[in-house]
């Protein structure tokens, strides 16, 4: 090319830009997709047990973490618990509900397997579990409890709360972001 020439756009490398930016978009369609079957998915709650958390409270030096897993159906949950430090052996563990904090309730799924020692965890199990206890759990009514001869009504107990999920747009703005830098700098490196 010399001085005062000019080209024309070549028709082929429009379309295969265009092809481009049509995976783009389509990458990016398939990112919100599955962002927002994400919010489907299984609920997770934890509790942290001390004898502070009983009713009435106890200077137990005890402690314990509990999780529980709602599955994707709001039918079934997993649960895992442990604990340490208890003043004697664990005699029995559950979730007891429908009860907020400072109120004692029923048992309403007893674990089985439970060690009889002052530090040891329960085989993760499985439970069936109704609408109306799934609202329980929700609004904080659900609580786990580890029981002893010392405190036969419960030394530790924690009330089972919902683990905060990171925001999906906090996840896929920075995603979009990172798209739209990506395609603007293609554009950009096709201008030269």
């Amino acid at each position: 090319m010399g001085f005062g020439t000019t080209t024309t756009a070549n028709p082929r490398t429009k379309t295969i830009k265009h092809n481009r930016m049509k995976k783009y978009f389509a990458t990016l369609a398939g990112i919100i997709a599955l962002s927002a079957v994400s919010g489907f998915a299984q609920s997770t709650f934890q509790g942290f047990l001390s004898g502070l958390g009983e009713n009435p409270p106890n200077a137990s030096p005890g402690t314990g973490f509990g999780t529980l897993v709602l599955n994707s159906s709001s039918n079934q949950i997993t649960v895992d618990l442990s604990w340490s430090g208890l003043t004697a052996a664990a005699t029995a563990s559950h979730i007891h509900g429908p009860g907020g904090v400072g109120t004692n309730a029923v048992v309403l799924f007893p674990f089985s397997g439970v060690p009889a020692a002052t530090a040891g965890a329960i085989p993760q199990q499985s439970f069936a579990i109704t609408p109306t206890q799934v609202d329980y759990l929700f609004n904080g009514y659900l609580y786990f409890n580890v029981h002893t001869s010392t405190f036969p009504g419960g030394e530790i107990r924690a009330q089972i709360t919902l683990v905060p999920e990171p925001s999906t747009a906090a996840v896929l703005v920075p995603g979009m972001g990172a798209l739209w830098f990506m395609v603007r700098r293609r554009q950009l490196r096709g201008l030269r």
